[in-house]
């Protein structure tokens, strides 16, 4: 279930464009900076799949930490879960953590939407 992110409690911030579709291929992950119309900012992860798209805020539940030490490097070796770099926490495409330390948690879900051929997200 996905989660919209607000940046004021009564107003959510409008979507925002992240790329086209086809710039995002199967099998593939990467890295979104948001910032809100007050200048908060948010990192995002879209990760695209045979089953479709999922996005994350780009926050290990562990210590905080972005996931990835370089830009869009969020991927295990076969494609099949993300990876924390710092302990090497896993990722199902839920974005459960099942294995690392932070085992039982979770990434925080964003909102995506393809519209027009253009992936958005919902902060």
């Amino acid at each position: 279930q996905a989660i919209i992110f607000m940046s004021d409690a009564s107003t959510p911030e409008p979507p925002h464009q992240l790329c086209a579709l086809a710039e995002l291929p199967v099998d593939t992950a990467r890295g979104f900076e948001l910032t809100a119309a007050n200048g908060d900012r948010l990192g995002v992860i879209v990760w695209h799949t045979p089953d479709g798209l999922s996005g994350f805020v780009n926050q290990c539940p562990h210590l905080g930490l972005p996931l990835e030490t370089f830009p869009d490097r969020f991927l295990s070796a076969d494609g099949a879960h993300l990876i924390c770099s710092a302990h090497g926490a896993q990722f199902d495409m839920s974005g459960a953590c099942i294995a690392g330390p932070c085992r039982g948690q979770a990434l925080r879900r964003v909102a995506l939407v393809v519209r027009d051929g253009m992936i958005f997200a919902q902060w």
